[in-house]
């Protein structure tokens, strides 16, 4: 019984370690850009998301050559453009586009911002 215990949780921390590396995203349309995303982010630690997260976004603003292109366009201001995004993704694992953000122009960074009772 012990074995099989062991070799269950052995079985279900290598299905979770690989799943970043064997999922990968369908960007044929928003949605289902937006349920990958969904899908990859429950599955990471809370860093792992927060790299991944800005990771979409510097690929989403990749061809991005200045701020009136993102002003003069609503879909690109304070949400995910799980189209361009898709686009850009279509068919790449987690690893896979974790390297495209590296190549972005747009470097996009977290900050710890702390409001305090003034």
């Amino acid at each position: 019984m012990k074995k099989t215990l062991v070799l269950l949780y052995l079985v279900l921390a290598l299905g979770c370690a690989s799943t970043k590396n064997s999922f990968v995203f369908d960007g044929s349309t928003a949605k289902s850009t937006e349920q990958g995303v969904v899908y990859m982010s429950k599955r990471l630690k809370p860093e792992q998301q927060i790299e991944f997260m800005t990771a979409l976004m510097a690929i989403q603003f990749y061809d991005v050559h200045s701020a009136l292109e993102v002003i003069d366009d609503p879909t690109m201001i304070n949400q995910f453009n799980y189209e361009v995004i898709g686009k850009k993704i279509h068919g790449l694992t987690y690893n896979q586009v974790l390297a495209l953000a590296k190549t972005s122009p747009t470097k996009v960074s977290v900050t710890e911002y702390a409001i305090g009772n003034n």
